[in-house]
């Protein structure tokens, strides 16, 4: 019973007390009293119907305000469910992205010809990647485009867009900077690109270029029926900058075919002219162009293809795809990312041996700081040196820089170096020392290994060779890495020679003019 209920009962029993005691006094008729008892009792029913009103209004409160709350749980509790569901079905996308390219580089794996390559996108995967229209073309140059794969977009609507990119220039932008990017009308302001986001007649389009090592270059147009959030852009630019990077392998694979196939050609068609007394000449050259095609077959399938998946898988671990990664995991994934491209570059630059050799390669000749060089260096060969626990000296004697191709010089030394690993037991010293000799640099790079036998030293550094040393059979290479080591040094018009005695070690000794 509420409080003000009890004031009104004490108030009306009061006022009836006194009523009685009154009505002893002075009130005798009867009718009297019972009036008073009627008007009480009223006053008491009045007063508990106030109170039950407040009580019941009391209670509709809480029930509009518990009502309330579970209408607001109620709407989170959907918005979330909508979130998981969006979620959900991104991730399925992505899924089902991954293996669509894990199909198509299957097939492009298969493809003999460039042209072959640029004509293996369909329907179907341009579908599973979530786009809804796509042009796949052949840039012989950066003034033009054929395109080979076209998907739900009539031949006619192809040749205007063609037309539109070579005479705006995009054709051009595109090839100088292949990267993937993601254009929405509602954001475009150029209007060389409004105009060809009306032409594909989509709101969104994804917009690369394929720029391979060898071979030729291409241009990637992927279309999106709807606008896309700035997350969804990001993903859909990996997306297709993974497929890019496939693409390009692809290219470069069947150029190299190619060529090799051509010029396997020719090498039997002369073989066929010669006399027999130059038959063991040609024996001769069958038996290295074969190695020669042994091997770019061994780089480009056995690298390079799982070492694009490593990059791309990586890439989309750093981009938080598969969750959020703390301050430790994203700096190694970064770093994996950094180490995945010096190892993809230098996989590319051992196919360049043959276009060193023709001159078709000329070196920069450019000022190179010798600490951030060296310490790149020393970045790549540090597992190595601790993974077999050796010294590891470096010695500059005042030199604070060199002048050359730092790329290839990088290449260079990171070769000897790593011959220089291998070749050395556990708990041994490698010295890498620098000095200045007059107009020259001289840098050597030495170790405790096992040395070189004194007949091996003239063949060191011939294409193919390897020294016949049970030590080789343990150790995996492909005799081509000295070789290179030569053509590079030759081409900064320097020198490259070895002193080396059976069980004490090797010293690789290399003189560049730094003027």
């Amino acid at each position: 019973m509420g409080p003000s209920l009890t004031y009104i009962i004490l108030a009306i029993a009061t006022l009836m007390t006194l009523l009685l005691t009154l009505g002893s006094a002075w009130v005798v008729q009867s009718w009297g009293i019972i009036a008073t008892f009627v008007v009480v009792g009223s006053l008491v029913y009045l007063a508990l119907k106030v109170e039950s009103a407040r009580l019941e209004l009391n209670e509709l409160r809480r029930l509009r305000a518990a009502y309330d709350q579970l209408d607001k749980q109620a709407k989170l509790i959907i918005r979330t469910d909508l979130e998981l569901h969006r979620t959900q079905e991104e991730l399925d996308r992505r899924l089902t992205s991954l293996m669509s390219l894990h199909q198509l580089g299957r097939q492009l794996e298969v493809s003999l010809r460039p042209e072959e390559v640029f004509s293996k996108l369909d329907t179907a995967t341009v579908m599973r990647f979530g786009f809804s229209k796509g042009l796949l073309g052949q840039c012989p140059s950066p003034d033009t485009v054929e395109w080979r794969s076209l998907i739900r977009i009539s031949q006619s609507a192809a040749d205007h867009l063609k037309t539109h990119l070579v005479a705006s220039g995009l054709l051009k932008q595109i090839l100088a900077k292949p990267a993937p990017t993601m254009l929405q009308s509602a954001s475009v302001t150029d209007q060389a690109q409004r105009k060809l986001l009306q032409l594909l007649e989509v709101p969104a389009v994804v917009v690369a270029g394929v720029a391979p090592h060898a071979g030729p270059a291409g241009c990637l147009l992927l279309g999106r029926e709807g606008a896309s959030n700035s997350s969804d852009a990001k993903a859909d630019e990996e997306l297709v900058s993974v497929l890019t990077n496939q693409l390009e392998i692809a290219v470069d694979n069947s150029t190299l075919y190619e060529q090799s196939w051509r010029s396997q050609q020719e090498l039997e068609r002369k073989v066929q002219e010669r006399t027999h007394e130059l038959a063991e000449a040609n024996a001769e050259l069958i038996r290295l162009n074969k190695a020669k095609s042994d091997f770019v077959s061994a780089v480009s399938h056995e690298l390079r293809t799982p070492l694009a998946a490593v990059k791309g898988y990586a890439a989309l671990l750093g981009k938080g795809q598969f969750g959020a990664l703390n301050t430790p995991q994203a700096e190694r994934v970064a770093k994996m990312e950094r180490h995945a491209d010096l190892l993809t570059q230098l996989i590319d630059n051992l196919l360049d041996i043959a276009r060193i050799e023709s001159g078709r390669i000329t070196m920069e000749r450019i000022l190179i700081p010798v600490k951030e060089f060296l310490a790149t260096i020393h970045e790549v060969v540090h597992p190595q040196l601790e993974a077999k626990r050796l010294r590891y000296l470096v010695e500059s004697d005042g030199v604070v820089q060199l002048v050359g191709d730092p790329q290839h010089l990088r290449r260079v030394f990171i070769n000897l170096l790593s011959n220089a690993i291998k070749y050395t037991p556990e708990g041994g010293m490698i010295r890498f020392h620098l000095k200045p000799e007059g107009s020259s640099v001289l840098a050597s790079v030495s170790d405790t290994g096992c040395g070189i036998a004194p007949e091996e030293l003239p063949k060191l550094f011939q294409e193919f060779y390897r020294a016949n040393d049970p030590i080789n059979q343990q150790i995996r290479g492909t005799g081509l890495g000295l070789a290179l080591v030569k053509r590079i040094i030759e081409a900064h018009q320097g020198q490259i020679w070895v002193n080396s005695e059976k069980e004490k070690g090797s010293t690789f000794s290399i003189r560049l003019p730094v003027g």
